[in-house]
């Protein structure tokens, strides 16, 4: 795993101490490293009355299920494939724009059925979780062949191609990959702000009810900050903070380094 950044610097430089470099240490005891924003999930929206999943549309589109009263031992975690990462730059190589406001040019476009087919034939989608993935798999590099592969094509075609694809890929994991009967999804990131994409969703997952984490009070932006806080403070307070059905680890472990800051003390 490559994590961006280092702790010692980051600490030296604020005056704070810090907790970084989370993934590896979930990763020595077999897991992929990752999600990890689950275990944050289940301390800020666990209920004793619905069965929830939170569902972030970042990048990477990935669940987190909630079922209701049961321990955090229950919770089932994983990535369900490409969210806005294969939309946006393709929005930026063939409109020149970050993103697709509203997704108003997928809305206008039609679905090309080969490149469709192409991208759920990846092997991913016939993975069984514990299971994530990343830019490794679905980032610019592969996007990018596409791109060329099917550059005869509308361009308003491809995004809503992309788009479907995303659609297509978040209900399967909901219809093959999850067994409990849901009473409500609650959505964050970015892609949680792309109209046409929520109300596709929503079309897609009824009855379930389709929430965005705004209704609850949070602010999508800061959620994944929010997640961290959570995991650093029980770093600094020796407990652990993975959750071994999630990331695929064979035991529970404390996840994170700690980088202490220099106060201008000497020994």
């Amino acid at each position: 795993t490559l994590q961006l950044g280092d702790g010692s610097v980051i600490a030296n430089q604020t005056g704070i101490d810090t907790v970084y470099n989370f993934r590896v240490a979930d990763m020595a005891v077999g897991g992929q490293g990752a999600p990890l924003v689950p275990y944050a999930d289940y301390m800020l929206f666990k209920s004793n009355t619905k069965n929830r999943a939170l569902h972030n549309l970042g990048g990477i589109s990935n669940l987190t299920i909630l079922e209701k009263a049961k321990p955090m031992e229950a919770v089932i975690a994983f990535d369900t494939g490409p969210a806005n990462m294969m939309i946006d730059y393709a929005m930026q190589s063939l409109f020149q724009t970050p993103f697709d406001k509203n997704g108003e040019v997928a809305k206008a476009g039609d679905v090309i059925i080969d490149l469709l087919d192409t991208l759920l034939a990846n092997p991913f989608f016939q993975q069984q979780p514990p299971k994530s993935t990343g830019r490794e798999l679905f980032g610019d590099t592969y996007t990018a062949a596409l791109l060329k592969t099917y550059e005869a094509y509308d361009k308003k075609d491809i995004i809503a191609t992309l788009t479907e694809f995303t659609i297509l890929t978040i209900m399967d994991a909901y219809q093959n990959l999850v067994d409990i009967p849901l009473d409500e999804i609650i959505f964050s990131g970015g892609g949680a702000n792309n109209t046409y994409l929520m109300e596709r969703l929503q079309e897609a997952l009824y009855p379930i009810q389709v929430l965005k984490i705004e209704d609850l009070g949070f602010d999508s932006k800061s959620k994944e900050a929010l997640a961290f806080v959570i995991l650093g403070n029980q770093t600094l307070h020796r407990q652990i903070n993975n959750i071994k059905r999630a990331t695929g680890a064979k035991q529970s472990v404390i996840l994170g380094q700690v980088c202490y800051a220099n106060k201008g003390g000497s020994l």
